[in-house]
């Protein structure tokens, strides 16, 4: 190519070059103006809108709806989900949860290395406030002799140490010294029962309702001896008291209604003799001379002759001491009278003796396991407590703040 057709071409490509330049600067201020106008003027109908009232409602056609508004719902985790089987588990009143159970299994398994019984683990027990995470049955305790609990007793771990304590180191050494033998049964009569102190409706929650506590019967040796609370307690102070006070009472009262017949023996015999006094004596006259003579005669015959009737006192003292009664024709004044008002006093009373009990070794044994039973456990009621023990022990494990209950 020639060396000026070469340099025609290239400054025409550098003439091309410099129009589309010129052309891309001249559009460019164009189309940031328009951007920055167009949010200039966003700007200002956004702070230019007034501080009214709120926008009116829109038309029911543009008005959300609740569906709409609210998230759309998760979906329900499969029926058979083991974790969501656990989880309602652990949210539900009548059940224990996992961390619970597990807690309070470790625990009486710890508890249990130092006791020796026989004892069967049960299920979780929960209904509303009652229940345990780890029950167990005790079906005996000890070993040479072997206890057997009769029926078996569910409770807690802690009450099962509790009483293995008890039975070892109290209960069989006062049934070698009282009862000459070794206990080899225990007749129970209530462990786990979901229900109130005493069977109430409005009162606390009984420590049975948490298989905590355990009511004991009856004790029975190797030997065949029984020694039941109800039989072998004895009399109670409550109730000797109320025997005392009604026998007292009734002494009192037979007392005062001899005291009154009498004085009404007394009275009539009085009033009798006071009557015969007063009955008026014909006078003698000359026409009746022989008749007065007669009733004289009759009289002195009656009374006697001077000489049977003493005028020393000295000579007669027992006449002397009921004279004044003799005369007026009443009984002879009581030895046990009182010398003013010859009334008759009253009886004092003497309390009688206590029945003693049919075995009073039994009583001594029951009584001191009993006292025995208050060292160890929170809770002991027996017959001295109220009549709803008068047939058995109640022992529990409740947590007292103070000190603990011993009845």
């Amino acid at each position: 190519m020639p060396v000026s057709a070469a340099r025609r071409l290239f400054s025409l490509a550098l003439v091309a070059a410099s129009a589309s330049c010129f052309m891309l600067s001249s559009t460019s201020p164009g189309i940031a103006a328009s951007h920055k106008k167009d949010g200039n003027k966003s700007k200002a109908s956004t702070s230019a809108a007034p501080q009214g009232p709120a926008k009116a409602d829109p038309t029911p056609s543009e008005k959300p709806t609740a569906k709409s508004a609210d998230p759309a719902p998760a979906p329900d985790k499969p029926a058979d989900d083991p974790k969501a089987k656990a989880d309602a588990a652990a949210k539900a009143p009548d059940a224990w949860s996992e961390g619970e159970i597990a807690e309070a299994k470790a625990k009486c398994a710890e508890v249990l290395k130092r006791v020796d019984a026989v004892i069967v683990a049960k299920e979780p027990i929960r209904a509303g406030a009652c229940g345990a995470p780890a029950p167990v049955e005790v079906l005996s305790i000890g070993h040479s002799p072997e206890i057997v609990l009769s029926p078996p007793a569910i409770m807690r771990c802690d009450l099962v140490d509790a009483l293995a304590t008890w039975l070892e180191k109290d209960v069989q050494p006062l049934a070698r010294k009282h009862l000459k033998s070794e206990v080899v049964k225990i007749e129970t009569m209530s462990s786990y029962a979901c229900r109130n102190a005493y069977r109430r409706k409005t009162t606390r929650l009984s420590e049975h309702g948490l298989a905590n506590a355990l009511d004991i019967g009856k004790f029975v040796t190797a030997s065949s001896k029984s020694a039941s609370v109800l039989d072998a307690w004895g009399e109670t102070e409550r109730e000797q008291t109320a025997r005392l006070a009604a026998e007292k009472a009734a002494a009192e009262e037979k007392a005062a209604a001899e005291v009154a017949a009498a004085e009404k023996t007394a009275n009539a015999n009085i009033a009798s003799a006071n009557s015969t006094a007063a009955t008026p004596v014909a006078p003698a006259s000359a026409l009746a001379a022989p008749a007065a003579g007669l009733v004289r005669a009759t009289i002195a015959e009656g009374i006697g002759s001077e000489a049977d009737t003493p005028k020393d006192k000295s000579k007669n003292p027992a006449a002397r001491k009921h004279a004044k009664a003799d005369k007026l024709g009443g009984p002879a004044v009581r030895p046990d009278a009182d010398k003013k008002t010859g009334k008759k006093r009253p009886v004092a009373f003497t309390p009688p003796k206590a029945t003693p009990p049919q075995s009073p070794e039994m009583q001594a044994f029951l009584k001191a396991s009993h006292d025995a039973a208050c060292r160890i456990f929170g809770t002991t009621l027996g017959p001295e407590a109220n009549r709803d023990h008068l047939n058995h022990f109640h022992v529990d494990m409740a947590e007292r703040k103070y000190k603990k209950i011993c009845d």
